[in-house]
């Protein structure tokens, strides 16, 4: 009876963890959040940036060997640490099997995903490319900065959140991502832990 008792407690208490982890904010947004101003206006991409992204990067940047080229920001050595058990999880769960593209067209950000009320939203395709001269590139034209997420995805047992993140401006017009941000669940709040870049010069 004593050991059912036990159990039993047990089970409550990972059921509790579980379920106030459920109720922690959008990691994405508050992430946002962190890096704006409440008057701050910004552009988002709606279509939102393939998780296949994050679960390649992760992997990759926690398996990387390291040389003096290295870069500091984009190797993954603990806080998460790779472990493949927890890695397989979450990519069974998250891998997008439909599609490989950067750029998920079935997707988008609204918003109704964020609390900021001057976000404007741009889908990727109408975004303006460097390659040719736009409005943007006007003097007249203030520069805005721009950011692209990915849908999060949730890693040992929703202790970790990663999603993708790309930020440029208007004026350099840049928008392939580069890098994954980590997020970690704390007295029931997501806390920034670190920006992990692909490792490549730019």
């Amino acid at each position: 009876m004593k050991r059912i008792i036990i159990l039993f407690l047990i089970g409550l208490s990972v059921y509790g963890c579980s379920s106030t982890k459920d109720l922690l904010p959008s990691p994405v947004d508050t992430y946002l959040g962190s890096r704006l101003a409440v008057k701050d206006t910004v552009i988002i991409i709606s279509n939102k940036i393939n998780s296949n992204y994050v679960l390649d990067l992760f992997k990759e940047r926690s398996l990387v060997s390291i040389n003096n080229n290295t870069l500091d920001n984009s190797i993954i050595s603990n806080d998460p640490s790779y472990v493949e058990e927890y890695w397989n999880l979450m990519n069974k769960r998250y891998r997008n099997y439909k599609t490989d593209e950067t750029w998920v067209q079935t997707s988008f950000w609204t918003q109704d995903d964020f609390k900021n009320p001057q976000i404007k939203f741009m889908k990727e395709k109408d975004f303006p490319k460097p390659t040719a001269y736009n409005e943007f590139m006007s003097e007249k034209s203030s520069e805005v900065t721009v950011f692209a997420f990915s849908d999060p995805v949730f890693y040992q047992n929703k202790q970790y959140a990663l999603f993708a993140k790309s930020e440029t401006t208007t004026k350099k017009q840049f928008i392939k991502p580069i890098s994954i941000v980590i997020m970690k669940a704390e007295k029931g709040k997501w806390i920034y832990v670190k920006e992990i870049n692909d490792g490549n010069y730019y």
